[in-house]
């Protein structure tokens, strides 16, 4: 950082400062090859949020700054982060000047989800992942888990094109929490393979995962990671001028397109708000053999939120309607989806969140900061199976559930230079009423409430530094119907249950030199029965079976080790890990042979616990052969197996990894990528026909390996102070047939086939 002389186009911009108060950061951000200035840089005080565009310029400038010492993170498309401390002081002017050095590496992020507060991905204790700007830009699809497939370690299970889930490291399900601005969803896609993630990518700022159980400040049952979708939709913080985002995309598969606008907009001196509109629609999906029928969607999003801004921190709140309606494909040229509805079904979702948050960053007795936020969540999913000659739609299953949920975390810094860092101590309380109806409904209706209290603490000094955290949960379900449950042998007894238990965890780096890391990190996490892994007596089309739930369960409990190897240099960035998660009780469906006892039609499955084990690896690396010129490859593996007999565990993904070679300026880029996927061929064992009547029931085929070419290009540019950006990507460019281990059709129908997406997006 140097102290520089303002040109009179930045001084003009800079009011007097005649007492003492909040301060300022103004500066420069021009090219360090030509020391022309650098339009629409990023420039971002990290530790508040805050942030600025330079202007035509190069000046930037960021006002309302409480004094201390601050971290600038300034970023720009094709040059190399840069990050310094600046020294604000009250009622004083600290002036940057930033030089950028031309890289084409990825940008490495800021990161917030595992470690409470914005940090550079280098400084996080567990495998991290980002996705934002272009990079988001480039993988933007049509859902959340189809937007984060082929990251490392990262896998989808698909049941067409919107109902689809993320899995990371195999795990899938509850085990895979997926949060909207830190705040848990309260949809129901992890309760069946055919409900869809209630999130749209398309307007979020970036997504963040962690992977591994490292969700101590998000919930103990984050056994496989956390996914992290972040829109800042309560501001926190004042911006210096109104700002947002117009996007406009078509996809050919589908022949779909979608439309999204946000706004960010200063109110007063004190007051900000913020606004979001996004639509999309998508007919069939076209795949190399053919289009699969009922995969069409539509979708709308909007939100508000506002807050007010005093010198101490925020007070908002927010509301997010969320609508989409999708197919649910049950054949594919005639012939039968295994377990799908014939001639498919119609999903139709609704979800409206309301939400308020208080911050508080200018200390509060023994604490740095504190945080409260609570959510209030009306989600609707309903299942249309058909059309009765009057018109009445047949509603096969319905899900009707209020969340509420309330969370409160402090935060305290300790005296700089010593051997204690940071911590935090928070609360956490949800209250869960879910209805269920429908012709075909087998999840009773329950009462679900969660009391979780936690803490963490880093220490460390120099080239070694600690975190270690723990959490304690306790958990209530109550059914409202306590009749018996039928499963196939006898009536078991349902009544409330209760879940109480422990999670953990301590990460420790090492900086083995300059830029080289090495992080260790051992945590305990458990998962409670879900109401229908406890309370289901009912089919469940989409896996073709009638699930029993076992009231008599008992909870998860997982014990997850990383070891990995972190390198950031300007010509090389690396994160790779070796991992082993073992799940005591580990909850699946067990076959019994027999057919279900309402229509003698379905094979009825019991959920049961035993003991299994992950293990794995996976990584990703980039190289820069020339400042403009980067390969980068990426690679997961993971074995999954039930300790006591070896039994592969179902739907695990295969072997795979990518390599793209990418030539990127500031103005634009071109990329080709290849995709491999091994064949899957440990699948779980086979089981006896129900009744001893014709072959055995193969639960999971095997799956052949295959190859995927893709390619992208792209142009930006600035003008007016706007920054404009065409992106085009071609996704399986040669158009090849293939199946995904983890789709729900891939016995019938291939995957998409050649996608070409074109996306416009106007910031300013």
């Amino acid at each position: 950082m140097a102290v520089l002389l303002l040109p009179a186009s930045l001084a003009a911009q800079v009011p007097d400062i005649t007492e003492a108060g909040p301060g300022r950061i103004v500066g420069m951000v021009t090219s360090a090859v030509t020391g022309a200035p650098i339009v629409s840089a990023q420039v971002r005080v990290r530790e508040l949020g805050r942030m600025d565009f330079s202007h035509t310029d190069g000046s930037f400038h960021l006002e309302n700054l409480p004094p201390g010492e601050h971290t600038l993170v300034v970023q720009s498309v094709g040059y190399a982060t840069v990050e310094r401390a600046v020294q604000v002081t009250a009622g004083g002017l600290s002036q940057a000047d930033i030089r950028l050095e031309i890289s084409a590496l990825a940008l490495p992020g800021v990161v917030v989800t595992g470690v409470g507060r914005e940090r550079g991905v280098s400084e996080t204790y567990r495998p991290t992942a980002v996705l934002a700007g272009v990079e988001l830009d480039r993988r933007l699809s049509w859902s959340l888990a189809s937007t984060l497939a082929g990251q490392q370690g990262i896998s989808m299970q698909s049941f067409g094109s919107a109902p689809a889930q993320p899995i990371i490291r195999g795990m899938g399900g509850d085990r895979v929490l997926v949060l909207e601005d830190g705040q848990r969803t309260g949809d129901l896609a992890t309760s069946g393979a055919d409900h869809a993630v209630g999130i749209d990518p398309v307007s979020a700022e970036r997504i963040e995962v962690v992977r591994g159980p490292a969700g101590l400040l998000y919930g103990s049952n984050a056994l496989g990671g956390v996914i992290n979708v972040i829109r800042e939709e309560v501001p926190r913080a004042r911006p210096e001028a109104f700002s947002g985002t117009l996007s406009l995309a078509g996809a050919s598969v589908n022949r779909g397109i979608t439309g999204a606008a946000s706004a960010l907009v200063p109110v007063g001196t004190s007051f900000a708000v913020r606004g979001e509109l996004s639509a999309r629609s998508g007919g069939d999906t076209r795949t190399p053999l053919g289009r699969l029928p009922s995969t069409d969607a539509f979708g709308l999003n909007l939100s508000v939120g506002a807050s007010w801004l005093p010198s101490w921190g925020f007070v908002g709140a927010s509301y997010r309607g969320y609508r989409l309606d999708h197919g649910i494909p049950g054949e594919f040229q005639g012939e039968q989806i295994p377990g799908a509805h014939e001639g498919g079904a119609d999903a139709e979702t609704r979800r409206h969140v309301g939400r308020l948050q208080l911050g508080h960053f200018a200390g509060l007795g023994p604490f740095a900061s504190l945080q409260v936020e609570g959510n209030l969540i009306h989600y609707v999913h309903e299942e249309i199976e058909g059309t009765l000659a009057n018109g009445d739609r047949v509603i096969g299953t319905s899900f009707d559930q209020i969340t509420t949920t309330w969370n409160a975390v402090a935060r305290h810094d300790h005296a700089a230079g010593g051997f204690l860092q940071e911590g935090a101590i928070g609360v956490f309380a949800s209250y869960k009423d879910l209805i269920t109806g429908g012709s075909f409904s087998g999840v009773r209706d329950a009462r679900e409430v969660n009391v979780a209290g936690y803490f963490f603490e880093e220490i460390g000094t120099g080239r070694y530094r600690v975190q270690a955290g723990a959490r304690y949960d306790w958990q209530r379900i109550e059914p409202v119907d306590i009749r018996p449950i039928d499963n196939g042998e006898a009536l078991v007894p349902v009544a409330t249950r209760s879940f109480g238990d422990l999670s953990g965890s301590i990460a420790g780096l090492v900086e083995l030199r300059d830029g080289w890391t090495l992080g260790l990190s051992v945590a305990r996490a458990f998962r409670s029965p879900s109401v229908s892994e406890l309370f289901s007596a009912g089919p469940h089309l989409a896996d073709f079976a009638y699930d029993i739930g076992s009231p008599d369960l008992e909870q998860e409990v997982g014990l997850g080790t990383d070891l990995f190897l972190r390198v950031a240099h300007p010509r090389l960035n690396l994160e790779a890990t070796v991992f082993r998660n073992r799940i005591r009780n580990f909850i699946h469906s067990r076959s019994t042979g027999t057919l279900d006892p309402r229509f003698g039609r379905f094979p009825l499955y019991v959920a049961t616990g035993a003991d299994a084990e992950f293990i794995g690896a996976d990584g990703r690396i980039q190289v820069a052969l020339r400042p403009s010129l980067i390969v980068e490859a990426t690679a997961s593996w993971v074995r999954a197996e039930y300790e006591d007999t070896g039994e592969p565990l179902p739907m695990i993904p295969p072997l795979n990894g990518s390599v793209r070679i990418r030539y990127e300026t500031p103005a634009y880029f071109a990329s080709l990528g290849w995709q491999e996927t091994g064949a899957q061929n440990r699948v779980p064992f086979s089981i006896p026909n129900p009744q001893g009547l014709g072959p055995d029931i193969v639960p999971e085929s095997p799956t052949d390996g295959h190859r995927i070419l893709n390619a992208g290009a792209g142009v930006r540019w600035s003008a007016a102070e706007k920054r404009h950006a065409l992106t085009l990507t071609v996704e399986n460019l040669l158009d090849t047939t293939w199946r995904d281990h983890l789709s729900r059709v891939k016995e019938v129908a291939p995957e998409p086939g050649r996608n070409i997406q074109l996306l416009y997006r106007l910031s300013f």
